[in-house]
């Protein structure tokens, strides 16, 4: 897949450099019989030393975690390491060593034949999968993340679990924007048989995508395009399950209301209650980026609430815990929240970095309970509340 897959924010981390965190403020075949990638001792120097650099993590309950990163010296190939926790964040002990490369942290890209990776998701203690979300196969792990198996059959662009099941938006064409050959796919816990939910039109060829998962029912698919691409309107094309798959709703891009400048949606998050909410940017960058919410499941959308200035870089990443409870964050330079559905903000998080080539992009903020939710940035630092966003305190990998 092109780098239009990667997200926007992943061009101007590289003008930054990691040095120091700042301060709060205020249907397919079965299982695969793919080869096993096993625990075992560090590959290179330094695997389970301090410095280790996370780009996602995936949570199954306030208190147990696994991160996705490199530790120093990485370059992100063949050495990508998982993580665990059980204590919340407090310690961290390293599972397995993947031989995969990470994107991310690769400046001068992947070697041709290696699996990448820089996804991760747990549905339990056992169950996991790992992905690149831009190409290449996916793998799964049933016992813990000590070993993986790539999964042989259609490639996964993105992977969410829950409710005894993982869904995930697969594609088996080797180029996007398109044809993409999109589905919309369902498969019981640490399976590798899929039954097609939904296949969004051929028409749908924007390459990034977010995929959400609320409660039991709730499904969310943005195929979200490139803001910075000359070509097309790059408004998202989305998605919506209120019935656990069976039935789909599309509904047009949350933020494309004006055409001077003309907005389009970058992320999606969803809290319960139905609601869904967009983070909006101007495709000329002009104009201040905006967010708006949804609380009738994406059905329809509030005003367009301005985000605070940014002296540097855009913010990327959101989360919501409620309607009115925001979270907006710009990797390793600051977090911002709202309690009043963005009519309001006020500095969560504020980091002084300095960011390299070849620092990996951290792309995880999230919440796994109304109070505690959780934000890498930088890297190497992560930040925890657990009074809903009212305190935030950083700890190291």
């Amino acid at each position: 897949m092109p780098a239009l897959r990667r997200r926007l924010p992943l061009l101007v981390a590289l003008a930054l450099l990691l040095s120091a965190c700042g301060s709060p403020a205020g249907s397919s075949s079965g299982v695969s019989a793919a080869p096993q990638r096993s625990a075992g001792s560090a590959p290179y120097p330094g695997a389970n030393a301090s410095g280790f650099q996370a780009v996602d993590m995936t949570w199954v309950s306030a208190n147990q975690g696994w991160a996705l990163g490199v530790a120093p010296g990485c370059l992100g190939q063949r050495c990508v390491t998982v993580m665990e926790t059980t204590d919340g964040g407090h310690h961290w002990v390293t599972v397995t060593d993947l031989h995969d490369c990470l994107l991310e942290a690769a400046p001068v890209g992947c070697p041709a034949g290696v699996p990448q990776v820089s996804r991760i998701r747990f549905a339990n203690a056992d169950v996991g999968y790992a992905f690149a979300g831009d190409g290449g196969p996916f793998s799964m792990t049933t016992n813990g993340g000590l070993s993986w198996a790539i999964q042989p059959g259609r490639q996964a662009s993105a992977i969410k679990v829950g409710g005894g099941s993982a869904v995930r938006v697969s594609f088996s064409q080797g180029g996007c924007p398109g044809p993409c050959d999109w589905s919309i796919d369902r498969a019981a816990l640490g399976q590798n048989s899929w039954v097609t939910l939904f296949t969004p039109p051929t028409s749908v060829n924007h390459g990034n995508v977010d995929l959400l998962r609320q409660g039991s029912h709730d499904i969310y698919a943005a195929f979200l395009g490139n803001p910075a691409s000359g070509a097309g309107s790059q408004e998202a094309q989305l998605y919506v399950s209120t019935d656990g798959g069976t039935t789909w709703t599309a509904h047009l891009d949350p933020c494309a209301r004006t055409k001077h400048p003309a907005y389009v949606a970058s992320a999606l998050a969803a809290a319960p209650g139905g609601v869904l909410a967009a983070l909006c940017g101007s495709r000329s960058g002009v104009g201040p980026q905006m967010v708006t919410v949804s609380s009738d499941q994406g059905a329809s959308f509030g005003p367009m609430e301005p985000l605070p200035h940014l002296t540097s870089g855009i913010f990327s990443e959101l989360s919501a815990t409620s309607a009115k409870a925001l979270f907006v964050a710009s990797p390793a330079v600051e977090m911002v929240e709202t309690s009043t559905g963005g009519q309001s903000w006020r500095v969560a998080v504020r980091v002084k970095a300095q960011i390299t080539p070849t620092t990996p992009q951290s792309t995880f903020l999230g919440f796994e309970t109304p109070l505690v939710g959780r934000w890498i940035g930088p890297p190497d630092t992560l930040w925890t509340t657990t009074d809903g966003g009212g305190n935030w305190s950083a700890s190291k990998f």
